[in-house]
């Protein structure tokens, strides 16, 4: 090969060479141009998710403080959150019970007192039941008072000190009041004690609750207490 043909290579190499670092240049150039408005967009949203959060902080921290308006037509302002819930409190006393049935007898026209629940002959462990139970449980709106998952929590529950259905507690001791805010007495969780509490909610209240359950009569049957008995028997661990 002659010295010419070395000369050739030489000087396309070399121009191929520059190419290359002009395309590279160029590609820096448009990578940079289009990251910095990507930065600007993305530092505007985390700005707008931060305000958001703000704004929702100073609300709910306005509402726990009470008096914030819930409805200018009719007057209504929130309480406090300890006036709040001596307010729920005091809705577990007789006359507020007594305020539901003839509520219910006004939209349903009839109001049938609890009568005694017979479970001797039923099946708990029935999964029919106890899936019938917990599509109850769900539309009833048990859940929204006591927690049944660790991972999903039952606000209202967390606020009232409502009792969970977690781990074990099916026959196991639990300390009472005799009625709302009376004698302290342990009992058992079991059958009995279950079909009384959600009959006759005022009967025994958990010790520690805030309120007693407050259900409105007429809301579960004789047959839905039995399958909720199986759902959250079903339940302890």
């Amino acid at each position: 090969m002659s010295d010419e043909y070395f000369n050739h290579d030489g000087e396309g190499s070399g121009f191929f060479g520059l190419i290359l670092l002009l395309v590279f240049m160029l590609g820096g150039f448009v990578v940079a141009r289009m990251h910095e408005p990507g930065q600007n967009i993305g530092a505007d949203a985390a700005k707008a998710r931060l305000a958001k959060r703000e704004k929702i902080e100073v609300a709910a921290s306005a509402k726990i403080a009470g008096y914030s308006v819930v409805s200018k037509e009719k007057g209504f302002v929130s309480l406090p959150r300890d006036q709040a819930l001596i307010k729920v409190a005091k809705l577990g006393e007789e006359k507020i019970r007594n305020e539901l049935v003839e509520r219910s007898i006004a939209k349903d026209g009839k109001y049938e007192p609890p009568k005694p629940v017979d479970f001797s002959s039923v099946d708990l462990a029935d999964p029919a039941l106890i899936a019938k139970g917990k599509t109850l449980f769900m539309t009833k709106t048990c859940f929204t008072c006591h927690q049944t998952d660790p991972a999903i929590p039952a606000p209202a529950g967390l606020a009232m000190k409502a009792p969970s259905f977690m781990g074990e507690f099916w026959g196991i001791e639990r300390e009472v009041h005799i009625g709302f805010q009376g004698p302290v007495e342990k009992i058992v969780v079991n059958e009995e004690y279950f079909i009384e509490s959600v009959a006759n909610p005022m009967a025994k209240v958990v010790k520690g609750a805030l309120a007693p359950m407050i259900l409105a009569p007429g809301l579960v049957t004789n047959e839905d207490i039995l399958a909720l008995l199986a759902y959250v028997k079903s339940l302890s661990k």
